[in-house]
């Protein structure tokens, strides 16, 4: 489409003036300067949103894959916490026996002590 502008402004240069004309010109090739820029500007982004190893989609992706697995491994989780709490109230309560066991060794030991000697 550019090249057909452009060639319509040759075959306008014959029937203007001097001065209107380069007016145009310079005003299409700035048309032109700016469309390249933003090319390359949409070339930039959509390398930044597509890039297999880095884009934001994969990103995202990755992102919503982690979440999926963190959901698909929270009753696991669950399941070891309360694991753990069993284990835990275990220890609390074989904790006391043990001390009443030591306290009734030591209770007879002393018994034994003083009764040996009478």
């Amino acid at each position: 489409m550019m090249d057909r502008i452009l060639e319509e402004l040759v075959f306008m240069r014959s029937k203007l003036p001097n001065g209107e004309l380069k007016v145009l010109q310079t005003s299409m090739d700035d048309l032109k300067h700016s469309q390249d820029l933003i090319k390359s500007d949409v070339s930039e982004l959509k390398k930044k949103l597509l890039d297999p190893e880095t884009g934001v989609v994969v990103r995202l992706n990755q992102n919503t894959q982690y979440i999926q697995d963190k959901k698909e491994m929270e009753d696991y989780y669950d399941e070891i916490i309360d694991q753990h709490r069993d284990l835990l109230s275990w220890k609390n309560n074989m904790t006391k026996a043990m001390w009443i066991v030591f306290t009734a060794i030591v209770g007879i030991l002393t018994k034994m002590m003083f009764f040996t000697q009478a």
